[in-house]
């Protein structure tokens, strides 16, 4: 299971908002200096997302917590975000070239073009089924840290 460090935001009954802020490997890197990755990462900052999640562990307002994603999701997610699209397209343009070897190369790549968006089309639509799937979605583990609340007194 990955783990990442998360803070509570907001928490209604069973419920918590948990802001997480995504990192990039950067920051342990020696060349980020003079990478473009890495300077395309300093220049927009981090990006933090907020997400519901079911509050196992009786979380509070302010609390930091770990938040566990499965890693089969991860890698599942990898694979239909990234090399669905790409193989369809590819697969279409060779079944089309080698039905229908005089068409036109402008043609295939219209084709081609039309086969990518329709993958992007449903990896969006198998997304949002796999979504309502419970067992995939990112857990709390644990608190590491509670705020401590301080109460003034007042003496006379």
């Amino acid at each position: 299971m990955l783990k990442e460090l998360g803070l509570v935001i907001e928490a209604k009954d069973d419920m918590v908002m948990v802001q997480t802020v995504a990192k990039t490997s950067c920051n342990s890197c020696q060349v980020n200096a003079s990478c473009g990755i890495g300077i395309i990462s300093k220049a927009f900052g981090e990006r933090s997302f907020i997400t519901p999640m079911n509050n196992s562990i009786k979380a509070q307002e302010g609390d930091q917590v770990e938040v566990g994603i499965p890693e089969n999701l991860v890698v599942k997610a990898s694979f239909l975000v990234y090399l669905l699209p790409l193989t369809l397209m590819i697969l279409v343009s060779l079944l089309v070239t080698y039905f229908f070897p005089d068409m036109p190369e402008i043609y295939l790549m219209g084709i081609a073009l039309a086969t990518l968006i329709f993958g992007f089309y449903r990896v969006k639509k198998t997304g949002e089924k796999i979504s309502k799937n419970k067992y995939l979605e990112p857990v709390l583990l644990r608190i590491v840290k509670r705020p401590i609340t301080v109460k003034q007194v007042e003496t006379s």
